[in-house]
């Protein structure tokens, strides 16, 4: 039986490490990244109380529409891509004016509803391009 060179291991090692790197960052960027910034998450804030907050709640506790914060947040939107929570806030919200909250404030809202539901924040921005085919994570 050949011997194997002594180098073998630590190849083997740096083999598993390079693979790690590139499969923890698919799966893991938004956490360790973050999902906004704090800057966006307190523009959010703003357009939240001026446009959401008289059917959702000064606090996201629910009124007129559901709480958007809690266990009825993640039930709604856990799991799935965050197109899904874009798709109501930008195209369905609010109610008496569908569609009328602009790009800019409705990711904000975004960025504001994710730091409220305890996702993490970032130095990278929320953007409605390539960060919507993110999931949330299921809690």
């Amino acid at each position: 039986m050949k011997k194997l060179s002594p180098v073998f291991p630590s190849l083997l090692i740096a083999a598993a490490i390079l693979f790690a790197a590139a499969v923890v960052p698919a799966y893991g960027a938004p956490e360790s990244s973050g999902w906004y910034t704090p800057e966006q998450a307190a523009s959010g804030a703003k357009a939240y109380q001026k446009t959401c907050a008289s059917c959702h709640g000064a606090n996201l506790e629910g009124a007129m529409g559901p709480a958007l914060v809690g266990k009825q947040f993640w039930l709604a939107y856990g799991g799935k891509k965050i197109s899904t929570l874009w798709s109501t806030v930008h195209t369905q919200m609010p109610m008496m004016a569908p569609g009328s909250i602009s790009v800019r404030n409705s990711i904000n809202i975004m960025a504001f509803l994710l730091q409220k539901n305890g996702l993490p924040s970032g130095s990278r921005p929320l953007d409605n391009t390539v960060d919507l085919s993110k999931a949330l994570p299921v809690k």
